[in-house]
Order: C-alpha cells, then sequence, then structure tokens
C-alpha cells in the first residue's frame, strides 16, 4: 500500500459514512469517512471522548442535545446548554434514548413475510417490491408519527404525488388544545405558556412536568416561578385533577375533582374572576351559567373551595393549564376551552399565555382522519397502508377497530426498527434508522430550526 495508494486514501474508499461526513462532503472534495474503528482514523485518540450536537426526536418538544461518544459509538446524551429549547437540561425521555438505540431486538435489514414468517431479504428487492405494489395498490395510506419538518414535507410530497394519503396519529398529541385556540381565538396553534412569569399556576391535570408539550421547558420556568425571589416570596401551585400525578405531588396543594370535571371548575372560576360573567366579553353567557354553587355538587368540590381558589388566581399574574394528556376524553376540547376562558377572563392572554407565539409547529388534526381510514380499510378500499413512526395497533384501543382493519388490507409496510404491535401485522419491513444515526430537522416553534445529525454509523451495520 505503500506505493500508489496511501493509507488514508485506501479508509476513503472502504469506509461508510459517519457523523460528520455529510456535511464535509457539501463543503470540500477531501470526505473524510469513519470506519467503525477497527481501523482507528489518525486524528482520533483511542480513551477520548468525542462530543457532537444533535437534536432529541423522543418528541415534538425539540430539545439540543450533546452526545457523547467512544471510539465511535454512543455512550451518553446530555442537554446542549446553547439551546433555546433545553438550555442544558433533558428529561428521562431523552436520557433513555440510547435503549432504543441499542435495543438488541432491532432489525438488521429488510424483512419480508413469507409463509407466516419473516424472513430477511435485499434492500433492493425490498424497495423495488415497495415500488411496484404502491404502483398497483391504487388508494392508499401513510400513517406516521411524529417527524421532522423536512421530513413532514418531503412525505407529503411524495404520498400526493403517488396516490396516497397521509394520515398523522400521536397518541400524545394535543389537537383538542389546538382546536379550543380555534374556537376560542381563532388561531389553530399550541400556545405557548410562560410559567416563569406567573405567580399563582394552577392546573386542570396537566403532567407538565412528566410528559406534557415540552417537559425540560416547563420544568425550568416552574423551578423559578415556585422559587423564592429577592423579597422572600415565592409562587404557588394548585393542582386540580382526579389523580395525583408526578406533577401533582410537587404541588402546594390539591384539589382532588371528579374525572372529566376539569371545564365545570375552570368556567366556575371563571365566574368568579368575571364578577358573575359580567366582565367576561364574548364568553358572558356561558360564564354566567356555570357558578361554584353549581357546579359543586358534580365535580366533588366545595363551592367555597373553589371560589377562595378564583380569587386568589385573580389577584396575581397567573396561569391555567390543562387538561393535557390525562384529559383526553370526549370532554377534551371543551375543557380545554373552558381553560382558555378562564386565562382570558383573568388577562393572562398576552402576558402569561402566547397564542402569537405559539409551540409544536408541527400539524395535529385528531382522530377524525385516523376513523376515516379504518372505515376505508374495513371496506376493502385500500390497496397497501405503510406505518412510519407510529404504532397505532398498540396506541388505539380494540374498540377503534384498527387491527382488524390494518389486517383486511393486501399490503402492510411497517418502517419500525424493532418489533411492536403493528410491525407484527406488517407484511414488509423497512427498518428506519435511530434519530442518533441520521439526518433530520426539528422546529419547535416558528422560526425557531435546528438540525439533526448522525453521531455514529447505524448500529446493525457493526
Amino acid at each position: 500500500m505503500t506505493d500508489g495508494l496511501k493509507r488514508r486514501d485506501f479508509l476513503k474508499v472502504l469506509g461508510v459514512s459517519g457523523a460528520g461526513a455529510g456535511a464535509l462532503g457539501c463543503s470540500t472534495d477531501r470526505v473524510e469517512r469513519l470506519l467503525p474503528y477497527v481501523v482507528p482514523p489518525e486524528d482520533i485518540t483511542p480513551g477520548v471522548a468525542t462530543w457532537y450536537t444533535t437534536v432529541c426526536d423522543e418528541c415534538e418538544a425539540g430539545c439540543g442535545m450533546w452526545v457523547r461518544t467512544r471510539e465511535g459509538r454512543v455512550v451518553k446524551v446530555e442537554g446542549n446548554p446553547e439551546h433555546p429549547v433545553s438550555q442544558g437540561a433533558l428529561c428521562s425521555r431523552g436520557h433513555s434514548s440510547l435503549q432504543a438505540l441499542y435495543n438488541p431486538d432491532r432489525f438488521a435489514g429488510p424483512m419480508l413475510r413469507q409463509g407466516g414468517q419473516l424472513q430477511p431479504i435485499t434492500w433492493d428487492d425490498a424497495e423495488q417490491m415497495l415500488a411496484d405494489r404502491l404502483a398497483d395498490a391504487g388508494e392508499y395510506y401513510l400513517f406516521s408519527g411524529s417527524t421532522g419538518s423536512s421530513l413532514t414535507g418531503l412525505i407529503a410530497d411524495f404520498v400526493g404525488a403517488t396516490g396516497g394519503q397521509v394520515v398523522r396519529y400521536d397518541p400524545l398529541a394535543e389537537a383538542p388544545l389546538r382546536e379550543a385556540s380555534r374556537i376560542a381565538f381563532g388561531r389553530d396553534v399550541v400556545p405557548w405558556y410562560d410559567l416563569e412569569e406567573a405567580r399563582f399556576l394552577v392546573s386542570f391535570g396537566a403532567d407538565f412536568l412528566e410528559s406534557w408539550l415540552s417537559p425540560v421547558r416547563d420544568g425550568r420556568g416552574f423551578a423559578r416561578m415556585s422559587g423564592v425571589d429577592e423579597q422572600g416570596a415565592k409562587g404557588r401551585f394548585a393542582f386540580v385533577g382526579s389523580r395525583l400525578s408526578l406533577t401533582g405531588q410537587n404541588a402546594d396543594e390539591w384539589l382532588p375533582i371528579q374525572p372529566g370535571s376539569e371545564a365545570l371548575v375552570a368556567l366556575a372560576m371563571a365566574n368568579v374572576v368575571a364578577d358573575g360573567g359580567a366582565s367576561a366579553g364574548p364568553y358572558r353567557d356561558i360564564v354566567a351559567a356555570y357558578t361554584p354553587e353549581n357546579v359543586a355538587g358534580v365535580t366533588g368540590v366545595e363551592a367555597e373551595s373553589i371560589r377562595e381558589l378564583a380569587e386568589r388566581f385573580a389577584e396575581v399574574p397567573s396561569l391555567a393549564l390543562g387538561p393535557g394528556v390525562a384529559g383526553q376524553h370526549r370532554g377534551a376540547t371543551a375543557a380545554n376551552v373552558a381553560v382558555a376562558i378562564l386565562n382570558s377572563v383573568a388577562g393572562n392572554v398576552g402576558s402569561t399565555v402566547h397564542y402569537d407565539a405559539p409551540q409544536l409547529d408541527a400539524p395535529s388534526a385528531g382522530f377524525a382522519p385516523m376513523q376515516q381510514a379504518i372505515e376505508a380499510m374495513s371496506g376493502g378500499q385500500v390497496g397497501a397502508a405503510l406505518v412510519l413512526g407510529s404504532n397505532p395497533a398498540y396506541a388505539l384501543p380494540a374498540s377503534s377497530g384498527f387491527r382488524e382493519a390494518f389486517a383486511n388490507v393486501a399490503f402492510k409496510v411497517s418502517f419500525a426498527s424493532a418489533m411492536d404491535e403493528t410491525a407484527a401485522l406488517a407484511d414488509l419491513i423497512l427498518p428506519d434508522r435511530h434519530f442518533l444515526e441520521s439526518w433530520g430537522d426539528s422546529s419547535s416553534r416558528p422560526g425557531q430550526w435546528s438540525v439533526r445529525q448522525p453521531a455514529m454509523r447505524p448500529v446493525p451495520h457493526f
């Protein structure tokens, strides 16, 4: 190898792209490609960690990450202190993302169901089969979970050009909150909540410290709100919910209510704040109809407790949240409307809750499109069904009929990286890469963009 072909050139020819190779390829002809450290690159010192920045893809919050690698493999993730969302912190889901990365049951390549059993096939054969079956399918659906902004647009363009329909289903999506924002203020957005600016916080079941919207950002805001300031004062937090969640355990007081009665308590509080509805503006009639005395028997909370809570809510800069994922029942949209009305009559819109600076800039259409797709699949009108980043066979209740409808489709494809309930029903599996192995982007707020880069070579390729 000393004559003609040098060692570094040899590595360039035989290497497989690693973190940073794509970026270098865009800017120079001298492309460095990383081997899986059987022969380590000359500029890497064994035993010394290499760090990469990327964006967490465990939820839509889009927290910035620092990724620590050793000898080409990710060993730890931390929050990026320079990212506007994470600011150096990371939630438990982000920290546990390595469990999925190193899942020993990950598929090493495409799998085709033959004779009732999944058998490995080549990527060329799998891609050709997918192209042929989609061309013959006519109408088909692509069920998608949360994806980055660019990938969401790419999927929509591809599916639209090939005669399909995209149905996004995420069991943690905030469709009721978006619909409530549209009803109350004409804005189809998830509002931005500024917990740090509030001095009295009321959550109607929203578990914002564990799973709602952006736990890292909201946890930081809650810590600053409830901390003692220079004057020796601190904000107060009341949790109004039927179940004492992790967030509720951090509250100063808990008002247990009957499940599904969040809207009644919120409207009764709005009634007190707005003097019986007189100062409720366009919400006057609905606020006047719900007094603490009228709802006490249904909610399980005494009228005097509701009245006292509302009076404190109106005295200082306040904020009402909820009901979040814990309240995704039939009355979820109504409950979110009631909370929006409470924030409005208390003067919180524009101070602690912002509809002109929304978050989670991703579409959310609720369950109606999924229900239409289930009916179409049940009627034999669908030639193919693709599932990317979602597991509806697990997330949807048995009464939805998704399993039976999905099984009725002639050609079913899953992009799951490991076996799940939906992939177990699929005819073809094309395993997707983990977010720590792939490129992507994220936009948790309009005008705020983050780029995700691979931090290591795909695990199944080792």
